[in-house]
């Protein structure tokens, strides 16, 4: 039975979404209003706004390049996939001896190398449709294997001739370090294919348009889900890249390279001293040296704040290559290596290469970018900043010429 203080809340709950609504508008539209002239000042800033809007135009034009190559390589994907998975089912629904026996000897041999660490130890013979396997294999190894071998399209029976031993002992063919190539399902492998995107991306908007008919929480971990996957499927890196959760060292891969003219033998005096890095680069504020080959770094973080780790050489070649990483434990973990390649005519190409983790991983990696520190952009202007100084004293060091 309704009692009549039941109406008078009803009455009062539609008061206040009828007070709120109009409320949320207005924040709606006062933020809207805000980021619109934040981008107006933005690019219409009189000293630096016609460089910004350059640099827009250049990244509108290289989404719009990388948006139609993609297009492209799914368009060519997405057919072969599909006339793969075509032949695939039609492959298992023909009759097993319809296959000849050369083609399915092929196709056994290439099954065996994914499931038996040493292939060359199984001998393989093919008689309409029969399958006989022969020589030696690990006992850990038999039973995958057999399974994989019965399971390759045309193969009728299969006849187990092989001796099986728990250790290879001192059994010639299984001798050596060896490790099968198993294969991995596409979206347990670290790139995936423009098809496997397409399909996660499909399959995550549907999840995300049936989530409003679920309870709030189970709404929340389906789309907390669907988010993650769109993150997945937009940047196509492993989702422990992207959080910096268990990826160690490796989130974000850095790479570039610049051509001087200069010796290696001039460029590195400039390089493997960690000392002159604080005059050549900026953002360096300290290195102190620790001695064997460890240091300490103190370099300009964002918003102001400064970031601090220790390194290790792990290799040093003379007037070649400098390799380190940070210890474990690391705030800001990451590996690198810095290459000298001469090129000729007095000139080097030099070389970095660097793989680092973020706080937040790729994410972090995106909000640093945001904040206005590119690690991508820096490291370029470093590199430029040792090209000026290599050939300013290469310029300073070379005798004058006299003029008559």
């Amino acid at each position: 039975m309704r009692t009549s203080a039941q109406p008078q809340r009803d009455r009062y709950a539609d008061i206040v979404l009828v007070e709120r609504s109009p409320l949320r508008r207005t924040l709606g539209t006062a933020g809207a209003g805000v980021c619109a002239g934040a981008v107006i000042q933005y690019l219409c800033d009189p000293d630096r706004g016609r460089t910004r809007r350059a640099r827009v135009r250049d990244k509108a034009a290289h989404a719009t390049h990388k948006m139609y190559k993609g297009v492209a390589v799914l368009s060519s994907d997405l057919p072969k996939r599909g006339r793969g998975a075509v032949a695939g089912a039609r492959h298992r629904l023909r009759a097993r001896s319809a296959v000849d026996d050369r083609i399915l000897y092929e196709r056994v041999r290439a099954e065996l190398g994914r499931y038996v660490s040493h292939p060359h130890a199984v001998e393989v013979h093919v008689d309409g449709g029969v399958v006989a396997l022969t020589g030696d294999i690990l006992s850990v190894e038999e039973q995958r294997a057999r399974r994989a071998v019965r399971r390759v399209p045309g193969v009728r029976r299969v006849d187990l001739r092989w001796r099986t031993h728990v250790e290879a002992g001192a059994t010639p063919g299984l001798q050596g370090p060896s490790r099968p190539r198993r294969p991995v399902p596409e979206l347990l492998q670290q790139r995936w294919s423009p098809s496997a995107r397409l399909f996660v991306a499909c399959c995550t908007a549907l999840v995300w348009g049936l989530t409003g008919r679920l309870p709030r929480p189970l709404s929340w971990a389906a789309r907390t889900a669907c988010t993650a996957l769109a993150l997945r499927v937009v940047t196509n890196l492993p989702l422990r890249r992207i959080t910096g959760i268990s990826s160690g060292r490796r989130a974000i891969d850095l790479q570039d390279a610049i051509s001087i003219a200069a010796s290696p033998e001039n460029i590195w005096p400039l390089v493997s001293d960690y000392r002159l890095y604080q005059e050549i680069m900026p953002d360096v504020l300290e290195v102190r040296l620790l001695g064997d080959g460890r240091s300490h770094w103190v370099i300009a973080g964002p918003a102001g704040t400064c970031v601090r780790f220790d390194a290790v050489e792990t290799r040093r070649e003379e007037n070649r290559e400098i390799a380190w990483k940070t210890p474990d434990g690391q705030l800001f973990a990451h590996v690198g290596a810095l290459r000298l390649t001469p090129e000729g005519k007095g000139r080097t190409r030099v070389q970095v290469q660097m793989a680092y983790n973020p706080a937040v991983g790729a994410i972090g990696h995106a909000v640093a970018k945001l904040l206005g520190v590119d690690p991508v952009h820096k490291l370029r202007e470093d590199l430029m900043r040792l090209k000026t100084v290599a050939e300013g004293e290469q310029a300073a060091a070379r005798p004058a010429v006299a003029h008559v």
